[in-house]
């Protein structure tokens, strides 16, 4: 679904979508066109604001919109997942208790999501450490170092994601 079809069917201005998520019209007019590509958190305002779900929102009826894939790593260390075609990198992180290390992805001044499948890791962003346990997750914008330590008593397999931000983009 378009955000601009869905805005208009709800008979709502740029304005009063832009206000309910915390955005500049400019801004939330880019997106609609195109030219601009939201952040995972102004995802989550627009849906809101569009009483809409995420998936909704980027479902589109003509073309499939889901690449899967399984994440089975054989042995401990990073497995980059990531295909040609796509600004983010994806990696996934099998590591031993106590094992700890930089990303797996170069992050320096990119947008990084992290994702706990199993186990525990701490995740140190430019200096701040976050505790992760399963099924946790973190995002973080431009950052600059990023390092990771495996917490319990058994192995952790993590999802790493990295994404530059495209030149002229508006948080």
């Amino acid at each position: 679904m378009r955000l601009r079809e869905r805005r208009r069917a709800l008979g709502r201005t740029l304005a009063d979508v832009a206000g309910e998520a915390a955005l500049s019209v400019s801004y939330l007019s880019a997106i609609e066109k195109g030219a601009h590509m939201p952040s995972l958190p102004v995802l989550a305002r627009l849906v809101h604001a569009l009483r809409l779900t995420l998936h909704e929102l980027l479902r589109e009826e003509d073309r499939p919109q889901v690449r899967s894939g399984d994440i089975t790593p054989a042995q401990p260390g990073p497995l980059v997942l990531d295909l040609a075609d796509l600004r983010l990198r994806v990696a996934s992180l099998l590591s031993e208790p106590g094992e700890r290390g930089q990303a797996p992805l170069p992050v320096a001044g990119s947008t990084v999501f992290v994702f706990v499948e199993r186990g525990a890791l701490v995740v140190e962003v430019d200096g701040a450490p976050y505790a992760l346990g399963a099924g946790d997750a973190l995002d973080a914008v431009e950052v600059g170092v990023v390092r990771w330590e495996s917490l319990g008593e058994t192995p952790t397999l993590s999802v790493w994601g990295s994404s530059r931000a495209r030149s002229g983009a508006v948080p």
